[in-house]
């Protein structure tokens, strides 16, 4: 699997209109880690999309929390794509929705740790790298 893939479950989107890669500098929007990241938690048990977007916010996801709609659109899309399924839970107190991975989102997730292996080589080797820079080993 190539790792720069955006995601294992979509094709790449095209290129912005201004020439970059897409890449976001320091500081910049997190968005991209909400797909792996969702399907990663909905995997470890069935939740309901509030649990998951607080859990989403305790891993510090996004400096100023977890874009909630973009985090419900996500879990929709999910659904469409069939990597999660979903039911109406009413037990204890209002309604909610909970969400439970499938197989095929198994499948998608088990893609998605192949890629977070090879980013985290990655990030590995640029740390390296820099290490070296600020012992004054680089050119």
């Amino acid at each position: 699997m190539n790792p720069e893939i955006q995601s294992p479950t979509r094709a790449a989107p095209p290129p912005p209109p201004d020439g970059s890669r897409g890449w976001v500098g320091p500081g910049g929007r997190r968005a991209r880690w909400l797909e792996p990241f969702l399907l990663r938690l909905v995997a470890e048990g069935e939740a309901h999309g509030g649990a998951l977007i607080a859990r989403l916010n305790e891993l510090c996801l996004a400096p100023d929390g977890v874009d909630v709609g973009m985090a419900y659109r996500t879990l929709r899309e999910f659904e469409a794509e069939g990597l999660v399924s979903s039911a109406w839970v009413t037990d204890d107190g209002p309604p909610r929705r909970t969400y439970r991975l499938t197989d095929a989102g198994r499948v998608a997730l088990d893609e998605w740790i192949a890629v977070m292996h090879e980013r985290a080589r990655l990030i590995d080797a640029f740390l390296t790298g820099t290490e070296r820079l600020g012992r004054g080993e680089g050119g």
